[in-house]
């Protein structure tokens, strides 16, 4: 399955260096897969520099999409990108594909989740139940930033986008997320995999590395070990001093930025 992602972040060093870690990470653990970066514009040249080691990476500079505005909206700026550019774009790929945000980084081989995206057409994990981020939510809330999609005819624009002209504004965290939630969980569809756990995205705030750079979920209520790390919110990794990270910084795999 191709890999998916998005690249709309400023040249700026701490983002470039999470995006050349993104694509090392991606080419050492999803073996042959093709790589889909979704970009507003061209890529720096940082990035583009580092993807030359690499074959199979295509980047597309996707559209936004026009008819929407979120003008007025307390979160425009999240709003506009999440939903008229990354939604939007996802739902017009056709062929079946594995999302993972760019602040995610994958740490195990994704057999199992070839294998688990065998069984349903779109496959997520849910939040985990965080302290003071989560833990007040009356009901499990997808976490967006890893989707298996098998069969992308269950992405419908048309009908995602009617929920949001219904409610005029998001029920559940996020933006695209809450969008996805709505529309998931109203058609009574099970998203949720036994194979495809909170190890397949985990907040990075709770991750332990050992020396081995096995990485395991500890501090929460269920601890467990992780696959693919993400580094939402403000839990990014330059902020947690992240190995992963600091490889790609420290061996000076990627140019530092002129000037």
């Amino acid at each position: 399955m191709k890999i998916v992602t998005i690249f709309n972040y400023p040249d700026e060093q701490h983002f470039n260096i999470m995006c050349c870690t993104w694509i090392r990470q991606v080419k050492r653990y999803c073996h042959d897969s093709e790589i889909m970066i979704l970009s507003s514009n061209n890529l720096p040249s940082t990035i583009t520099t580092f993807m030359e080691k690499y074959t199979g990476i295509e980047v597309v500079i996707g559209d936004h999409n026009s008819t929407i505005s979120f003008e007025g909206h307390p979160d425009c700026v999240k709003a506009t990108h999440n939903v008229l550019f990354k939604l939007w774009n996802l739902c017009k790929i056709y062929e079946p594909f594995i999302f993972i945000d760019a602040d995610a980084f994958i740490l195990k081989d994704y057999d199992d989740l070839l294998s688990a995206s065998k069984d349903k057409p779109l496959i997520g994990v849910n939040h985990q139940n965080i302290p003071g981020e989560t833990d007040m939510l009356p009901e499990p809330v997808m976490n967006s930033g890893v989707m298996l999609v098998s069969d992308p005819r269950i992405l419908d624009w048309d009908d995602i986008i009617s929920i949001l002209m219904r409610d005029r504004g998001f029920r559940y965290p996020g933006t695209d997320q809450s969008l996805l939630n709505s529309y998931l969980k109203e058609s009574n569809y099970d998203y949720t995999h036994e194979s495809v756990g909170f190890e397949w995205n985990s907040w990075a705030k709770y991750t332990v590395f050992d020396e081995q750079m096995n990485a395991r979920c500890v501090g929460l209520d269920r601890e467990h070990d992780v696959f693919i790390n993400h580094y939402w919110n403000f839990a990014k990794p330059w902020n947690l001093n992240c190995p992963i990270y600091n490889e790609v910084k420290n061996e000076n795999l990627i140019s530092e930025p002129s000037g």
